[in-house]
């Protein structure tokens, strides 16, 4: 699938503020999944350094960092993208990961950022053993079981700020938004050993739509597999309709735009457009 997409984020400040240091997060993955063709940033103010760089989880990152004051940040980027993946299952589990719990031996010390509790709960901890037993621990099984169920019976709503929810916030409540859906899906995933981790990107979706929105999914790491992706907001194991921007052991990791300013006193607004056209 081949996806053009332009992506613009703007901050109003109502003073003029300094910017520290901006970590820049918009640049695809580049993997078998998915590749890059055209990827342009423009940003105002332009910066006065730039560091293009790969981060710890393998994400791509623009530092950029300012000499001048300014009451508008602006990023605009413009990229096109082709996705391959046709087919989300196609590949042979390693006898290890067949089953539940999966015992992480060889990949032990890799896995430990994604296989530690978000918020370790009860309710959490025995809603996944419970999803377990009852497709009698198959893996694969536990991942289409997890990902119907959060996508069937529970309520999705889009809203607009804010950190995810605690997992068994959202259990509780049984709704959220995309990345409360993907946390939760990532908990229940550590809670019986399976690596999981935070993923945000761009979906293919509605074009008609006349809002759109980054999107939030869930990855679990799966031995023979590699990193795959579920989408519990879809009821859908991921193939070509995602493109992947960034993936981390923790939401914040995978920000667009991280960063602060420092000024007397100021208020600030957040403004965004997107627009993902698409042709299969």
């Amino acid at each position: 699938m081949h996806f053009n997409i332009h992506h613009k984020t703007v901050y109003h400040y109502s003073t003029p503020v300094s910017l520290s240091p901006q970590k820049l997060r918009f640049h695809p993955r580049e993997d078998g999944a998915q590749h890059v063709h055209d990827y342009h940033i423009n940003i105002t103010p332009v910066p006065v350094g730039q560091n293009d760089h790969i981060d710890l989880e393998g994400n791509r990152v623009s530092q950029v960092w300012f000499d001048s004051e300014t009451n508008v940040f602006e990023v605009n980027v413009d990229m096109k993208v082709e996705t391959f993946r046709r087919n989300a299952f196609d590949f042979i589990l390693e006898a290890g990961a067949q089953t539940l719990p999966i015992t992480q031996s060889q990949d032990g010390a890799r896995a430990r950022a994604y296989l530690k509790r978000i918020d370790v709960d009860d309710t959490v901890t025995t809603y996944a053993a419970n999803l377990s037993l009852s497709v009698e621990r198959d893996t694969l099984a536990f991942l289409d079981r997890l990902n119907r169920t959060l996508f069937e019976h529970f309520d999705h709503r889009i809203r607009h700020s804010g950190a995810p929810y605690k997992p068994a916030h959202t259990l509780q409540i049984r709704r959220g938004a995309c990345r409360d859906l993907t946390l939760l899906f990532v908990d229940c995933c550590r809670a019986e050993g399976i690596p999981a981790r935070y993923t945000s990107g761009y979906q293919r979706g509605d074009g008609k739509r006349e809002r759109r929105y980054l999107h939030a999914w869930p990855e679990v790491y799966l031995s023979g597999a590699g990193w795959r992706g579920f989408d519990p907001t879809h009821g859908e194991a991921i193939t070509d309709t995602h493109v992947t921007v960034a993936a981390g052991a923790l939401p914040r990791d995978t920000m667009p735009v991280t960063g602060s300013y420092t000024a007397a006193t100021v208020t600030s607004k957040l403004d965004f457009a997107l627009e993902i056209d698409f042709q299969e």
